[in-house]
């Protein structure tokens, strides 16, 4: 039997026992139900059964025993969680938000900021306080089993999603975002400015507004408070290959980092594909053919009009000085037929990271559309590491290689000139020969530097460095999804906190430290190994700076 069809079978016994077990530990009679759905899964329980060594069981989870960690013969666990009718979505979000060390402290700190005028925590920042309650609960190492409820945390969420029906089969990733979102809905409907309101400053025209005392201090709070562990910042540059001038610089927020694996050409994963991967993948350079150039056409331009034997200094100051490429009557300084410009020119394209989160949660899409226009989940194992290091993917990485990639001889711009002019630039004929007084301006490269000066100048002032050692994440949380597209059920592996020595060898993929591992589904918790983690279908990652 191949690796890859025992996996798909082990993965239909585990969802198959799962969804039995739990209906077994139900209240009320489904004896059909449960009678059906053991039918259809008799087989493949067997199978995972003999695995795992027991087939006495009424309650098998959804690891064997094989996967469990027996390195340490104290047993210990962590909180489960009820499932209050299909919400382990939510469940296990919750599981991995517990292992993430600097989330607590974050909502914490919300409750002790000046800037919020709060008097009763419980009725006015309701979804705070039952995230409080609740992971300080999952953050317990314990030496026997609880079950704890996340009635709390649900209906403070439902205060501020409506349109999002927490009893009812949902998208875990969908679920994280609502929750940050409402979190942040939460803080700000108590947060209070230290000065006046915009309106307020605003209102007079002839007004002269000085900063009051404390502005600074308020708006570092106010960054704090409203951007949290989770937030980070994409970078969408685009850049003209033939001049090398970012055309655009577009920047987008994100709290979960969506990641598409690479297909083969049969719209499979590939084998042996990786976390890694997938980033290289997400940011790799995208080459744009046809692409409009405005600043090639003034370099050109002015390369055309350094050559004319009647100099015109007006005509090329203003194409030398100008900023306002795209928009600018430039184009009127020369007659219909003299310059025929197709405006076309070779772009990238590339996705960066310009902020790298405190915690970094990773989105592994596998619900892909086919051919037919059905969404359909793949299976296939994604391999991802311990230690995750992501200054490759960085901006400031990919200026490091942008640099290497531009230093090419830079070439006539993709324009119609007339004949006799285009043979001039192209050095194919001397200006002499055409009664053109030849006049040496400078190299292109030269030319290229001074006419997009400002515009860089003020693009790199507004630029931020990222130090490598701000781009390394240990993985804390993974959760796994069984079953199909729209259905199915969430597991979580996740991280025993705190971790005091963490041990980590930043050169390798493993942990060399002595965490615990916990498997948790609703209500089910097992200790289980390193090994296990690893070879979990990982639809959300969840890593934390180091």
């Amino acid at each position: 039997m191949s690796m890859k069809h025992e996996r798909g079978i082990t993965s239909i016994a585990k969802n198959g026992l799962e969804l039995l077990s739990r209906i077994l530990h139900t209240s009320g009679s489904y004896p059909v139900a449960a009678a059906a759905l053991g039918l259809g899964a008799g087989v493949a329980g067997l199978y995972v059964a003999l695995r795992a060594g027991t087939s006495s069981s009424s309650s098998v989870p959804c690891v064997s025993d094989s996967d469990r960690d027996d390195s340490s013969q104290v047993v210990c666990y962590v909180g489960g969680l009820h499932n209050l009718g299909n919400n382990c979505f939510l469940n296990v979000v919750l599981q991995a938000l517990a292992s993430c060390t600097s989330f607590l402290p974050y909502l914490r700190s919300i409750l002790q900021s000046k800037h919020l005028f709060v008097v009763d925590h419980t009725e006015e920042l309701p979804l705070v306080h039952a995230l409080i309650l609740l992971l300080q609960e999952l953050s317990i190492i314990r030496d026997g089993k609880v079950v704890l409820s996340p009635k709390g945390v649900m209906s403070a969420m439902s205060l501020y999603t409506s349109n999002f029906n927490l009893t009812r089969q949902q998208d875990a990733a969908e679920a994280l975002l609502h929750l940050l979102t409402s979190l942040r809905s939460e803080v700000l409907l108590g947060y209070v400015p230290h000065g006046s309101s915009v309106s307020n400053v605003t209102s007079f025209a002839s007004r002269v507004y000085k900063q009051e005392v404390g502005y600074g201090l308020e708006l570092d709070q106010w960054k704090k408070i409203l951007f949290g562990p989770f937030d980070g910042t994409l970078r969408s540059m685009l850049t003209c290959s033939s001049c090398s001038t970012v055309l655009s610089m577009d920047h987008e927020h994100f709290d979960c980092l969506p990641l598409l694996p690479v297909l083969d050409k049969n719209g499979d994963i590939i084998d042996a594909c990786s976390l890694v991967d997938c980033l290289r993948h997400f940011s790799t350079v995208e080459f744009l053919e046809s692409y409009r150039c405005d600043r090639c056409w003034h370099l050109s331009a002015l390369r055309y009009m350094s050559l004319k034997s009647e100099r015109d200094e007006g005509k090329i100051n203003k194409l030398r000085f100008c900023v306002n490429y795209d928009n600018c009557s430039c184009s009127n300084l020369f007659q219909k037929d003299e310059i025929l410009w197709s405006g076309l020119s070779r772009a990238t394209k590339q996705l960066t990271l310009n902020h790298c989160p405190k915690i970094l949660c990773i989105h592994v899409q596998r619900a892909l559309m086919s051919v037919t226009g059905e969404f359909v989940k793949h299976e296939e194992h994604i391999s991802f590491p311990f230690i995750l290091d992501l200054y490759p993917f960085t901006k400031s990485a990919s200026t490091l290689k942008n640099e290497y990639l531009f230093q090419t001889k830079p070439s006539v711009s993709n324009m119609s000139f007339v004949p006799h002019m285009l043979r001039v630039m192209q050095g194919t004929t001397s200006a002499e020969e055409i009664g053109f007084q030849k006049i040496n301006l400078g190299s292109a490269s030269e030319i290229r530097k001074e006419i997009s000066h400002e515009s860089q100048e003020n693009s790199n002032s507004k630029d931020t460095f990222i130090s490598r050692k701000n781009c390394m994440y240990s993985l804390c949380a993974v959760v796994e999804h069984y079953g199909r597209y729209g259905g199915g059920h969430y597991a979580a592996f996740r991280r025993a906190p705190p971790v005091q020595d963490h041990g980590l060898d930043l050169e390798g993929s493993k942990r060399t430290g002595n965490s615990k591992w916990f498997y948790v589904s609703d209500r089910q918790v097992l200790e289980v190994s390193e090994e296990a983690v690893l070879s979990a279908n990982a639809t959300l990652l969840f890593y934390e700076r180091i």
